[in-house]
């Protein structure tokens, strides 16, 4: 066999080992996604359960326990990524944010909310204190008033007032909402960063 036809040879069963290496990893990968997946969802369905078991037990005459059981529970509040700033009387300068608060049960699946919803942002400079921009908590009357349904999804729409410093205009400030369920007393939350950019 001549130099050529060798280093052929060996090109091409790299080639392969490498195609058989890049197949296994992204094997390796899928598995590794469904799995966290999986996690997820029985992370969520035991939160469920655990908050069903909170609930003070029922007179006679209430929905029995199994009726209780299948009742979906909040086990996560999400607050999605079109939250945003708002400049309400167009003069450049942020007012409040626009924060959309979507839960889930243990399922993955919406489900409404009653009970208390707080949501508070704050600055948090590194090497210094955070400081609080706005807050406010909603009781549960406030949080069915706040239910939207539309092009967004459905969710709960939240307008939350910011009084910034004179020299704060721009850049992301975090945002941490905070769920109190009305009957089970269980609490969940979500945090994200939103940038003050009307």
């Amino acid at each position: 066999m001549s130099r050529i036809t060798t280093v052929v040879v060996l090109l091409v069963l790299l080639a392969g080992c490498g195609k058989k290496a890049s197949r296994q990893n992204d094997l390796l990968r899928a598995r590794v996604m469904d799995l966290e997946t999986q996690v997820q969802q029985l992370t969520d369905r035991n939160r469920e359960l655990e908050a069903a078991l909170t609930q003070v037990e029922t007179p006679p005459g209430e929905p029995p326990e199994v009726v209780r059981a299948a009742t979906p529970q909040v086990v996560r509040v999400e607050i999605d990524r079109l939250s945003h700033a708002l400049d309400e009387d167009g003069d450049g300068q942020v007012e409040a944010l626009k924060i959309y608060v979507k839960p889930a049960d243990g399922m993955g699946r919406f489900v409404q909310l009653a009970g208390w919803l707080s949501v508070h942002a704050a600055d948090l400079p590194p090497g210094a204190e955070a400081q609080t921009l706005g807050r406010i908590t909603l009781d549960p009357t406030e949080v069915r008033q706040a239910y939207r349904t539309g092009f967004l999804g459905t969710h709960y729409s939240v307008t939350l007032p910011l009084t910034l410093p004179a020299d704060r205009q721009e850049g992301p400030c975090a945002v941490r909402v905070i769920y109190e369920d009305g009957r089970s007393g269980s609490r969940v939350s979500a945090e994200r960063e939103i940038d003050l950019q009307p």
